[in-house]
């Protein structure tokens, strides 16, 4: 045995108490010395741990699955990457343990082999694992009730958080693109948790929270592939959609061009901005299954050939409701981009699109309900998608919701099949129920339903909003008992999985509300985390307790890489600009033609999955962002009056720091590092005291390059005028040239060169980069 093994096995128990601290509150345990008060483990925990991880996941599943030899029992158990699989084998196990044959349980009589069991002897009389099961039935048959117990009081307990105005500051840039403003922070200052609530309410109804909706949910649907030229467009069948090209015939060619922009958009994001209608419209978040409609704006309408009033007709951001001829909607389902988008053919009949339904809307990803080798030669039946256990894995899941979608063919058109069904794949349905006979026309919004009411829609709709607001997936749980790191990740699975469990319940209990979702998971520890402070001496830190709790925590955090959107409105939120030479040249984080792709980013076509961890190249697209924003802003900012300015507030280009005999300038020094100050917090989010060591690092950074300049200006080694491109000639937005009094092209006093440098120095920070 390795020395990882023994590690994994001797923290088991300690391990394991930690769950049940976390989760399920204090009582009595069974079996404690009279007077002895331990932590209450509930019947949930106790399963977990005693019953389903060390027995029924390593033996029993193997032929008591849906698809297993005994398929057909009354015992049948779910893996652990069916989504609340635990509930469903727990409610399985009790159903047989109050089942008896002559005063014994069956949980315990079939494995025991008291009556016949095909699977022989799976558990030994007087052995720990037959005891467990023995408690376990008298734990079934007299119930404990622990005290429900906040997760966070104790797994958190070491873990430093975001304070509410800085939890302010991570989501308003997040969701919406900008800073608080002054007025919003004193608010949460004065208010603390409870204007924090108030300011995300009002947060996650700005216009730019719904485009950020847009932008998350396209990580997943992928339908901005289509966003170039007409390829919307041209997935619509003419015959259903004859003015599908309506705008060839205008003749002026900017108008034409924009309206073939604005139809051809709307097509493609089609389903994203039914996502950002619903909840902009306070509709149940399952409306974006259920829904009778689709969503078009003033130039899809004319597409479609359908007749929609909106506010403002020239409005290409304005989506109204709309009813397709001859559709029977079913919301994301029946849309024509995402049936195209996930593609189906004659042989694949629909698998492919339940996949994907499976994943986006169920939590669930079927190719890992039986994530094993399979060997061809050994598949002898003659319908093995029905008959094989190899294949019936997956497929019993797969095919009867591939069935529900019948009625939409290859190019995503309504078109039921004249001669029904394929008789040979199991009947269209979802989870035990079959498909209605008079809903053959209607199965799609039949699925809808269905999926609506499944509590795993709840989970995956958090799990979405999870990984936008985190920047991680949630955490799978750990499959190997034995790995080094399996206490650890075991925790950190249990107790972020109760977390987004509660969020899910709170998700439902709101009516599918949305933004309870965002406010929930942002009032986190998953969001807020920042730092963590055990505590430690040097000999705790060294032992393996230690290293078990910094396993558990790896996951935690706010150390986010910013995806290109991101950074890029975070760029403008803090300078005021873009980072892009001019208003009518590229933007480097926007375009593909720059670093878009190279930043981490996706095209939703042949790149579909973001960068999260940086390489060489992001690391290198990050310096020249953080070069180039100092040297075009730094002189742009001094332009301005000091009360208007973004960057420098308090300091003039020339305040600085010495004299020509090099004695300080207090009144300058205490200006600049009162700028210094503002920008830690302004650039980072760092708010700190004057005398920080952080204030003195930058402060002699500062110090450092306006000494060299000077020093060089007066050997006549540097220039006494700023570079070109880091020179203010002109407004930036209007590309008028800037008057005599405004425009900056010189330097004299190396001051704007210096504050150049401390740009530099802030922007490329991991704070910056990060969230």
């Amino acid at each position: 045995m390795t020395n990882h093994h023994q590690r994994a096995r001797q923290l088991r128990t300690s391990g394991a108490a930690l769950l049940l601290t976390l989760g399920f509150g204090a009582a009595v345990l069974i079996g404690c010395q009279p007077g002895e008060e331990e932590e209450c483990v509930s019947l949930e925990q106790y399963f977990k741990e005693q019953i389903w991880s060390p027995v029924l996941s390593q033996k029993c599943i193997t032929c008591h699955n849906p698809q297993g030899a005994a398929k057909d029992t009354q015992f049948v158990l779910q893996s652990s990457d069916w989504t609340g699989y635990l509930e469903a084998n727990l409610a399985t196990v009790e159903r047989m343990a109050k089942l008896e044959y002559e005063g014994e349980p069956w949980l315990i009589v079939k494995p025991t082999t008291t009556v016949e069991h095909e699977g022989g002897l799976q558990l030994e009389r007087g052995s720990a694992e037959y005891d467990a099961f023995v408690e376990l039935v008298d734990r079934i048959n007299n119930p404990v009730e622990c005290e429900d117990k906040p997760i966070g009081d104790a797994y958190f307990a070491d873990v430093e958080l975001l304070d509410e105005v800085e939890t302010l500051r991570k989501a308003s840039l997040n969701l919406a693109g900008r800073l608080p403003t002054p007025e919003e922070e004193a608010s949460v200052i004065a208010g603390g948790e409870e204007a924090l609530d108030l300011a995300l309410d009002d947060l996650l109804r700005e216009e730019a929270f719904y485009d950020r909706l847009v932008e998350i949910y396209n990580d997943h649907f992928l339908v901005d592939k289509y966003l170039p030229n007409v390829n919307a467009i041209d997935l619509l069948d003419g015959a259903d959609y004859p003015n599908s090209y309506w705008f060839e015939a205008i003749t002026d060619d900017a108008e034409r061009n924009a309206a073939r922009r604005n139809a051809n958009t709307a097509v493609a994001r089609e389903v994203t901005e039914l996502v950002a209608h619903v909840v902009r419209e306070d509709r149940p978040f399952t409306e974006i299954l259920t829904a009778d409609y689709t969503v078009v704006n003033p130039w899809s309408a004319q597409t479609y050939g359908v007749n929609v009033n909106f506010a403002d007709p020239g409005d290409p951001n304005e989506y109204a409701e709309a009813k397709l001829p001859g559709i029977p909607h079913a919301g994301v389902l029946t849309s024509h981009i995402f049936l195209n988008r996930f593609p189906t053919t004659a042989t694949n009949r629909n698998r492919h699109r339940s996949r994907m339904i499976y994943r986006f809307f169920l939590a669930t990803d079927i190719l890992k309900l039986a994530e094993r080798p399979i060997d061809p030669s050994a598949i002898t039946s003659f319908n093995p998608t029905r008959e094989d256990p190899s294949c019936t894995a997956c497929h019993a899941a797969l095919d009867p919701v591939a069935g529900a979608m019948q009625n939409w063919d290859e190019a995503g058109r309504y078109r039921p099949p004249e001669e029904g069904w394929y008789p040979e794949m199991f009947h269209p349905g979802f989870g035990d129920a079959e498909l209605p006979g008079g809903d053959q026309y209607n199965a799609a919004q039949w699925l809808a339903q269905q999926i609506a009411q499944d509590p795993r829609f709840a989970t995956s709709q958090v799990h979405i909003v999870f990984q936008a607001l985190t920047g991680a997936a949630p955490l799978s749980e750990p499959s190997d008992p034995n790995a080094f790191d399996y206490l650890g990740r075991l925790t950190a699975f249990e107790v972020e999985n109760a977390e987004l469990q509660r969020i899910a319940e709170a998700f439902i209990e709101s009516g599918y509300d949305l933004r309870v979702v965002f406010k929930e998971i942002i009032r986190s520890p998953y969001y807020r985390a920042k730092n963590f402070q055990p505590g430690w001496s040097d000999e705790q830190a060294a032992g393996e307790e230690a290293q078990t709790r910094i396993d558990e925590i790896t996951f935690l955090g706010t150390a986010r890489w910013l995806t290109p959107e991101m950074l890029e409105r975070k760029v403008e939120a803090v300078t005021g600009y873009p980072w892009q030479r001019n208003q009518s040249g590229a933007n480097y984080l926007l375009s593909y033609d720059e670093y878009r792709i190279f930043y981490g980013g996706i095209d939703s076509d042949t790149i579909i999955e973001r960068m999260t961890v940086p390489n060489g190249i992001m690391t290198n697209v990050a310096d020249r962002m953080a070069n180039e924003v100092a040297c075009w802003n730094t002189a742009r900012d001094f332009t301005k009056a000091a009360a208007a300015r973004t960057l420098f507030p308090f300091v003039e280009p020339g305040f600085e720091p010495e004299d020509e005999n090099g004695f300080e300038i207090p009144a300058a020094t205490e200006s600049i590092r009162a700028n210094l100050q503002y920008l830690h917090w302004h650039l980072l989010g760092e708010r700190l005291e004057l005398d920080d060591p952080e204030i003195d690092r930058s402060y002699a950074l500062f110090l450092e390059v306006w000494r060299d300049g000077k020093r060089g200006i007066g050997f006549g080694e540097y220039e006494v005028g700023l570079p070109g491109d880091c020179q203010a000639n002109t407004d930036f937005w209007t590309g008028q040239t800037l008057s005599d009094a405004e425009r900056i092209t010189q330097d004299p006093n190396y001051t704007i060169r210096a504050w150049m440098a401390v740009m530099t120095y802030m922007l490329a920070d991991y704070r910056f980069l990060h969230e």
